[in-house]
């Protein structure tokens, strides 16, 4: 179990630093324009894959993983997928109002997309692996881009995409040796009413992160766009991290004591994030996303501690779903989106800037955090979490001494928090061990 999370880790995390790195290396030396165009296409695509995936791919994972007969669970599911996908290519006339709406033309390339098969019959470092593929070429491809042909970024990587996608879904097919080509049923769309609780909590969370960015070019001036795609790019990147562990030990999440474990894992993942924004802002700001950034330091405070509040009680979404509290959550979810709009809307005439953004995403997270409190969590739980913020954020004092001592640099950034995770690892090694042999 170890090694196979650590090479996932290590995949996923691989990928994921080189879109950071990638999007950092382009916001200093590409346009704006260019920028804050990658930011509305890549929300964009990402809502494509949230629509189509929707409830639809976790009951599918869950009924492919407990299935002998798999392969007509899996057929069933790419039937809706591409009938679902040919009916979103309908929205690409509305390219006639705003261009980047033509990317719903590539609704059917995303959905023939198999890899959550890959996760549900055990295959989860493949699924590592064509993730980092996914990711790793069309970032690599437009930092090139950035040198040669910087006034095409967005093509390059639209273009890229596309083509990594067809590869990697005909590979899918063959890994785990289904058809590669499902004709769509549109009686099949029945499934995703079936789960249609599900479909509403995955666009909710969406849209509390990423999903920012549809809204905010109709509120904000294209330098706010650019800047908060870059901020909210990592901040999603931070929940894909997490989401790792919770996959790790899906099984075993309806256990108190495993979600305790992995909460103090994810918990312990976001003091050193936000401790890292708000004891050395300079530094975490030059590093993740480069010097042209220092005067958004606020902003990029503001999104990690979002990601705080994120990781506090962030098992309590797998429980609520174990637990078949579909409804509730939906409910819950779309409270915390909904609300998250409609700050970044209202607020953005008084102050226009990117901190609002994140502000709006700190209370949607919040709002969150409090519905998924209510909804499954327990007072002895609730306290036995706040205990462990507290004890593990007193630790926090060797990297705010070499802060107070030798000031702002990413030397003493890396030696603080090195050390800090080395106090915790000694304290908490023992009991990851036992969580990862479960």
């Amino acid at each position: 179990m170890i090694k196979r999370i650590s090479v996932i880790a290590l995949l996923t995390g691989t990928g994921q630093l080189i879109a950071i790195f990638a999007l950092k290396y382009i916001s200093q030396h590409g346009p704006a324009e260019q920028l804050r165009g990658m930011g509305e296409a890549d929300s964009l695509i990402q809502l494509i894959i949230n629509l189509i995936g929707a409830g639809l791919q976790a009951v599918a994972m869950r009924n492919i993983a407990l299935s002998e007969h798999w392969q007509q669970e899996y057929k069933g599911t790419q039937a809706a997928r591409m009938s679902f996908s040919l009916l979103l290519t309908g929205l690409g006339l509305l390219a006639f109002i705003k261009g980047n709406y033509l990317l719903f033309m590539i609704s059917p390339l995303l959905a023939w997309s198999g890899d959550y098969a890959l996760y549900a019959l055990g295959y989860p470092v493949m699924g590592a692996l064509v993730s980092l593929i996914r990711v790793a070429v069309p970032y690599s491809l437009i930092v090139l881009a950035t040198w040669y042909r910087s006034d095409m970024l967005v093509v390059v990587y639209v273009v890229s995409l596309a083509v990594v996608y067809l590869i990697t879904n005909l590979f899918i097919s063959y890994y785990i040796g289904a058809p590669y080509f499902i004709l769509p049923r549109f009686k099949k769309l029945y499934l995703y009413l079936n789960s249609l609780s599900l479909g509403i909590v995955t666009i909710s969370v969406y849209f509390v992160g990423l999903g920012l960015l549809l809204v905010a070019p109709y509120f904000y001036d294209g330098q706010v766009v650019a800047v908060a795609f870059v901020g909210l790019k990592v901040y999603v990147i931070y929940k894909g991290v997490l989401r790792i562990v919770h996959q790790a030990f899906l099984k075993d999440m309806i256990k108190e004591g495993v979600q305790f474990q992995v909460d103090q894992l994810s918990i312990l993942l976001g003091i050193t994030f936000a401790g890292s924004a708000f004891i050395f802002p300079y530094s975490f700001t030059t590093f993740l996303f480069g010097s042209k950034y220092i005067g958004q330091i606020g902003f990029f405070q503001l999104l990690a501690l979002a990601a705080l509040i994120y990781s506090f009680f962030l098992s309590m979404t797998t429980t609520s779903m174990l637990l078949k509290k579909d409804k509730r959550y939906a409910i819950t979810s779309s409270v915390a989106a909904i609300i998250t709009l409609t700050l970044a809307i209202l607020l953005s005439r008084p102050w226009p800037g990117a901190k609002t953004l994140a502000v709006s995403l700190c209370i949607g997270e919040s709002v969150f955090m409090i519905g998924l409190m209510r909804l499954v969590a327990t007072r002895e739980g609730i306290l036995k979490r706040v205990v462990f913020i507290l004890t593990n954020m007193a630790f926090l004092v060797i990297p705010v001494g070499l802060r107070l001592i030798f000031g702002d640099s990413q030397l003493y950034w890396f030696c603080g928090f090195g050390g800090f995770a080395i106090i915790l690892l000694i304290l908490h090694l023992r009991k990851f061990l036992l969580l990862a042999s479960t």
